[in-house]
């Protein structure tokens, strides 16, 4: 019986270690997965070898200085990464001419011309590795590029303009860079005689012209943007109506569309209708005028009402406040 009671004794200290060790052990592990997951340092982004996505290496900045953070992540980003998988994001072949930065954490930087030495998806994730990289400096808010004393332009020869970190996702699947933004979009009240402004957040592929975008989510309308009520809010642009061709020159917007766009929607004013369509191309940075044309022609009259024969400005006093 003794014997017994000291055999139980014994297997239930042995249970109580065995369980104290266990507990050891995950919490060593839960410890060593936070400490994995709590880096909060810098990361100097290369391309992985097949130059299908970006990668963050682990960087500590030496520099205190802002401008010399600055010089020193793009010297960084030259280097061949410790990584082996990885490959530098920046070759010597490519020259900064010089950069500047505002007050506001807006830094320019002038690329000389052989810069387009990439292009395509290539110079897409080039560019993401240096945004990201560079917007780690704490003055530095949103970066754009110039080259050749021009500023970069998309496929379609629009400004790119600035760029934070957010912009870019960090996978391009199967080559197809994507980048993530906000359009803000006008769509009617529900009395259709005014605009609400609604902040649409959108993942695209970054060759799609983001003036396409915008007008093929407002075609759609409300009701395809989650997260908002529909009941409060109204499509603009007459059902059927199709984007015959888009672009944009010295900051206008020409938007060709089909003669479905004259078809106006019930019970919404032909200002509503108009605007919708200027006002969430002008939140581009690259647009601040609109100019319709329909299948071609220059239409000089909207429902009889409005001069629709010269470029659209913004109009906010249709916005409800």
């Amino acid at each position: 019986m003794l014997q017994s009671m000291k055999r139980n004794k014994t297997h239930l200290i042995l249970t109580a270690f065995v369980c104290l060790l266990c507990l050891s052990v995950l919490d060593g592990c839960t410890k060593k997965d936070k400490k994995k997951s709590s880096y909060t340092g810098s990361y100097i982004y290369c391309l992985d070898s097949n130059e299908t996505k970006i990668e963050g290496e682990k960087y500590t900045i030496k520099s205190k200085d802002t401008d010399k953070m600055i010089r020193e992540l793009l010297h960084k980003m030259r280097k061949e990464p410790e990584t082996v998988s990885l490959k530098n994001a920046l070759s010597d072949s490519i020259t900064l001419d010089d950069y500047t930065l505002t007050n506001s954490g807006e830094l320019s930087l002038y690329w000389t011309a052989s810069y387009t030495n990439y292009t395509g998806p290539s110079e897409v994730l080039r560019r993401a590795a240096i945004v990201k990289t560079l917007c780690q400096v704490p003055d530095v808010k949103s970066v754009q590029f110039y080259v050749a004393g021009q500023p970069l332009t998309d496929t379609n020869m629009n400004t790119i303009g600035f760029m934070t970190a957010d912009t870019f996702v960090d996978n391009t699947g199967d080559m197809e860079y994507t980048q993530n933004t906000t359009l803000n979009m006008y769509f009617a009240s529900a009395s259709g005689t005014s605009l609400v402004e609604v902040p649409v957040k959108i993942t695209y592929d970054a060759s799609i012209p983001l003036e396409q975008l915008a007008l093929k989510q407002l075609i759609k309308g409300p009701s395809s943007v989650g997260g908002i009520s529909n009941t409060r809010m109204l499509a603009t642009i007459p059902s059927g109506t199709k984007v015959n061709k888009i672009s944009v020159k010295d900051n206008t917007c020409y938007l060709d569309l089909s003669s479905d766009f004259l078809d106006k929607r019930d019970n919404i004013s032909d200002e509503v209708t108009i605007y919708s369509v200027v006002n969430t191309l002008v939140e581009l940075s690259n647009i601040n005028k609109v100019q319709f044309s329909i299948d071609g022609e220059q239409v000089l009259l909207y429902n009889d009402s409005i001069n629709f024969g010269e470029p659209f400005e913004r109009n906010l006093d249709l916005v409800l406040k």
